[in-house]
């Protein structure tokens, strides 16, 4: 505690602060530190006790203030109003490892509603601009770490790699002192750039090594090692999404464009070989660099592998980058689709619906009605309910279905699209 209260003074002292992403608004200045009795006050009313290491912090060196993000947050603003009762004892089902992706908040969570409990056992901790946010864990298996999140698109929780709450904000303060991109915190590994080139190559973890792949190009300056290291990934990572991520990152993002993989196409025609050369293809790869068609993803949705089923589908209902109504016919979406409603896994006929308002499928509407009387799963009806409001069956319009999805809209006229 005692070293993060001296750097904090260190910065302070500066003549000019460091130009990190939040930095205007709280210029590294902590609010007043809360007293023993007001954070038990708080932990008696959500019946819970804090992880110590957070606790000290609001308790020794500030209620909020300077921190990752805009800010972080005051405790009572951790946990506001949309703290229902219950909402911080429950606890939170995510662990540490791979970000969860795609349909995490359908198989972890409650749909929406007026009394729904979102992302239980956790407060929210720091806003990173737009719908990005950490979190902390109060209660559950991961208890006493931090998660990012998206809150309004399919990138879903990552807890990230620093144990507790102080080696958190500890690293933080340093990284936006040494002049690093602190925008979004946490999501890069908390390593130099000799371990990061190291996990890129060996860390048997594919998640694990893309992110040390995206964590290099987070570094102030990335060395000609880096960059080699880099383009070995690209051209040889045995994970295909690996190779089409970081690929994607090279040609895209915003770095040094004499960097970029020469010829460009060429780079991603090979990536797209080896994503479909596998078994079974890389369909996430190929979505990621532009490349997926229905013709990719037609075994998969007849898979017996539930999660290839599950993945194929998501990628078919709601993944945006990926085909069009226009690179097939009408009646083969409807067959398609019409398989997906029919499906005995629940994830599945969710992402059959989302699918049918994606590609405007106005034929399967009424399998959608039919759907709609005989289906017991809460997120299915979730997104009947969508439909249903965007395409009344009668004159009077239905009552708004409590609220749109976190993260998409459907259109009344035709496909899903991100928020």
């Amino acid at each position: 505690m005692g070293r993060i209260a001296d750097k904090l003074a260190a910065v302070q002292a500066m003549p000019v602060l460091p130009a990190a992403f939040g930095a205007e608004n709280h210029r590294f200045e902590l609010r007043p530190p809360l007293t023993e009795a007001e954070v038990a006050a708080f932990e008696a009313r959500h019946e819970v006790t804090l992880p110590q290491p957070y606790r000290s912090f609001i308790t020794e060196l500030g209620d909020g203030g300077a921190g990752p993000g805009y800010e972080v947050h005051r405790l009572a603003d951790a946990c506001d109003k949309s703290c229902r009762p219950g909402h911080l004892a429950r606890a939170s089902p995510y662990l540490p490892g791979p970000r969860y992706r795609d349909d995490w908040e359908e198989r972890y969570e409650v749909p929406p509603s007026e009394d729904r409990i979102f992302l239980p056992g956790t407060l929210q901790i720091a806003s990173h601009g737009c719908s990005l946010g950490t979190r902390l864990v109060v209660t559950g298996p991961a208890r006493g770490r931090l998660f990012n999140l998206d809150y309004e698109g399919p990138v879903g929780p990552y807890i990230v790699e620093d144990p507790d709450f102080l080696s958190w904000y500890e690293r933080w303060l340093d990284e936006a002192v040494a002049g690093y991109d602190v925008g979004w915190f946490g999501e890069r590994l908390p390593l130099e750039e000799p371990e990061l080139i190291a996990a890129l190559a060996d860390d048997p973890s594919p998640a694990r090594r893309l992110r040390a792949g995206t964590s290099l190009l987070e570094l102030p300056a990335v060395s000609e090692a880096a960059w080699a290291a880099l383009a070995q990934a690209v051209a040889t990572d045995a994970d295909p999404t690996v190779r089409a991520t970081l690929l994607d990152k090279l040609t895209r993002q915003r770095i040094d464009t004499q960097r970029r993989p020469h010829p460009a196409q060429a780079a991603t025609d090979q990536v797209v070989h080896y994503a479909r050369s596998c078994a079974p293809p890389d369909l996430r790869a190929l979505a990621v660099l532009d490349k997926l068609t229905l013709d990719d993803l037609l075994p998969d949705l007849v898979s017996h592998d539930i999660e290839r089923r599950r993945s194929a589908a998501y990628l078919l209902g709601r993944d945006f980058r990926g085909i069009s109504s226009a690179d097939v016919p009408g009646a083969v979406l409807d067959t398609v689709v019409g398989e997906l409603l029919n499906d005995v896994d629940f994830l599945v006929r969710s992402q059959g619906v989302w699918a049918v308002q994606r590609f405007g499928l106005t034929r399967l509407h009424p399998v959608l009605e039919d759907l709609q009387q005989r289906e017991t799963d809460p997120w299915v009806l979730f997104a009947l309910k969508v439909w249903l409001f965007k395409h009344p069956l009668s004159r009077e319009d239905p009552s708004d279905p409590w609220a749109p999805d976190p993260w998409t809209s459907a259109t009344a006229d035709g496909p899903v699209t991100s928020t």
